[in-house]
């Protein structure tokens, strides 16, 4: 009997072990803190270069305060310890009209950056969550 009970007892000890969740690693880690998000700013730029659809809305742009800009945003979006000083996204894409299909090419280099980045798919969706509430303020249309 002895045996049965502590037999039971460790079962029931070890599944509540197993059922225990770990917490989920904040965004702003799992994209790996600044430095990766940085990395996945510049790779998003190349992409940006190299892309027939938007790479003409980018000429004049300076890139050096695109990507520490960009970098800001996204680590303050993710819970990061930054603290995003520039205009808010309405302001800086005001009077520019951006169509539907440059945004979402522009999220189709995004999704490419983080790739060439190595960020696991479920990272890449929660980024894409955290940045789709700012469609409304980049696209005029």
């Amino acid at each position: 009997m002895k045996k049965l009970f502590t037999g039971v007892f460790l079962s029931v000890f070890l599944a509540a072990c197993v059922n225990q969740s770990t917490p989920e690693q904040s965004l702003y880690d799992a994209l790996g803190q600044y430095e990766g998000i940085t990395n996945i700013t510049h790779q998003l730029i190349l992409n940006i270069a190299k892309d027939e659809r938007v790479k003409h809305r980018y000429k004049g742009v300076n890139m050096s305060k695109f990507k520490k800009g960009m970098s800001d945003y996204v680590c303050a979006v993710t819970g990061g310890p930054c603290e995003y000083t520039g205009d808010n996204m309405k302001l800086v894409h005001a009077g520019h009209n951006y169509t539907n299909t440059e945004f979402n090419a522009i999220v189709d280099d995004l999704i490419l950056a983080m790739e060439q980045c190595n960020i696991p798919v479920t990272t890449q969706n929660r980024l894409l969550a955290k940045l789709a509430p700012t469609y409304k303020d980049v696209v005029y249309q």
